[in-house]
C-alpha cells in the first residue's frame, strides 16, 4: 500500500511540473507571437485597399506612404495618396493606429523625380532655422490629413548631415509629444547604429535589399544578412521593429530588371507552369522560366518565407516582437490569409 501511495504521489509532482512547464510555454509563444504592421503605397490605390480589408484583423499600424516634396521642399500628398489616407481613416482610425510616412523624395512636375535626395535632406536639416520650417510643414501637413502618428523614412543621408538629422528627430519628437502624435523612424541596414538616437520614437529597421535593381538574382533578405544586422543593431541605444519585404524580382538573361510583387509572380508560376525551389539560406521561393525567346530567373518572398525570417529573428533574440511589412499592394492570397491570422492588440 505504502508504494501505491508513493506511486500516486511521484505522479502528482510529475504531471503538475508537466503542467506548469506547459503553461511557462504557452505564456512565452504568446509574449512572442509577431505582431504586424504594414506600408500602403500611394501608386497602387485599388490593391492596396483589397489587401487591407481582407487582412486588417491581424494589423496593428497602417503606414500611408507617403508624403513627397515639392519644388519649394515642403511636404505634399499625391492624388492617390490622399484617396489612401482617407479610406483608411474613414474605415479603420477606431481600431488601427494611422501613420502618413514621410519620404525624402523630390517630386517636382517637368524635371525627374529623385529618389532618397541627399541635398534635399541636407537643406531640411542643415541648421535650426531649416529644421524648425520643415518641422511646422510637418506639422501642417498632419492638420490637413489628420493622423496618429508621423513617420520619417529618410535615406542616403550623408555622414556630415548625420548630426543635424539625429537633432531634427529630436526636435520633432518634442513637438509630436506636445500634440499627442507618436512618432517613427525607418533606418537602412547601412545607418551608423553606433551613433545614439533620440529616446521617445518607435525605430525600425528595413531587413531587405540584399538583392534587387542593384544585383544579380537572389533573396531580397538572406539569414546571414539577418545574422550581420542583428549584430550591428545591437550597438545601438535604442529597440527596434524590424521591416521585411513581400514580392521579389525578375532577372532576365540580359535587360530590365523588373519588381514583382507577390501576386504577379504566383500569376508568373502559373502561366508559365514553372517548376519552384525553396532557397536555402534565405527560404524564398525562386523558379526559372523563358518569355518570348527570353530566359528568366525569378526570386521572391511568400507567407512561408516571411514567417521563416521572423522566426529566425526572434529565435536569435526573443525581443524583436514588432515586424513592419513593405509592402500592401499585389500582396498573394497566402500572404493576406497568413497576416489576417495575426493578432493586432498591443
Amino acid at each position: 500500500m505504502k508504494n501505491i501511495f508513493t506511486f500516486f504521489a511521484i505522479a502528482i509532482v510529475v504531471l503538475a511540473g508537466c503542467s506548469s512547464s506547459e503553461a511557462k510555454k504557452s505564456h512565452q509563444e504568446e509574449a512572442n507571437k509577431p505582431k504586424l504592421s504594414i506600408w500602403l503605397p500611394e501608386w497602387q490605390l485599388k490593391s492596396t485597399v483589397e489587401n487591407i480589408e481582407n487582412s486588417a484583423e491581424g494589423l496593428q499600424s497602417l503606414r500611408v506612404f507617403g508624403a513627397y516634396f515639392n519644388a519649394q521642399d515642403q511636404p505634399f500628398l499625391t492624388e492617390t495618396a490622399e484617396k489612401i489616407h482617407k479610406h483608411m481613416y474613414d474605415n479603420f482610425r477606431d481600431s488601427h493606429s494611422i501613420l502618413l510616412t514621410f519620404i525624402n523624395d523630390y517630386v517636382v512636375e517637368g524635371k525627374p523625380s529623385v529618389q532618397k535626395d541627399s541635398t534635399l535632406l541636407h537643406r531640411l536639416v542643415k541648421d535650426e532655422q531649416a529644421r524648425k520650417k520643415h518641422i511646422d510643414d510637418i506639422i501642417a501637413l498632419t492638420e490637413k490629413f489628420p493622423v496618429d502618428g508621423v513617420e520619417i523614412d529618410y535615406e542616403k543621408i550623408a555622414k556630415e548631415d548625420t548630426a543635424n538629422y539625429i537633432l531634427f528627430l529630436q526636435e520633432l519628437y518634442t513637438v509630436l509629444q506636445k500634440r499627442g502624435l507618436s512618432m517613427h523612424v525607418v533606418l537602412v541596414p547601412s545607418f551608423p547604429f553606433e551613433n545614439p538616437l533620440p529616446d521617445g520614437p518607435s525605430y525600425t529597421v528595413m531587413a531587405y535589399n540584399v538583392h534587387g535593381y542593384h544585383s544579380g538574382p537572389g533573396a531580397k533578405a538572406t539569414f546571414t544578412f539577418l545574422d550581420q544586422l542583428l549584430v550591428k543593431m545591437e550597438k545601438s541605444n535604442q529597440h527596434f521593429s524590424i521591416a521585411f519585404a513581400t514580392g521579389g524580382f525578375t532577372w532576365p538573361k540580359s535587360g530590365k530588371i523588373i519588381a514583382l510583387t507577390g501576386d504577379e509572380a504566383e500569376k508568373l508560376i502559373a502561366s508559365t507552369k514553372s517548376a519552384t525551389k525553396r532557397d536555402k539560406d534565405s527560404h524564398a521561393v525562386y523558379f526559372q522560366y523563358s518569355d518570348k525567346g527570353m530566359d528568366y530567373e525569378a526570386w521572391y518572398a511568400d507567407a512561408e518565407t516571411l514567417q521563416k525570417w521572423i522566426t529566425y529573428v526572434q529565435e536569435k533574440d526573443a525581443k524583436y516582437e514588432h515586424f513592419v511589412l513593405w509592402r500592401a499592394g499585389g500582396l498573394s492570397a497566402g500572404a493576406v490569409e497568413w497576416i489576417a491570422t495575426h493578432e493586432n492588440k498591443e
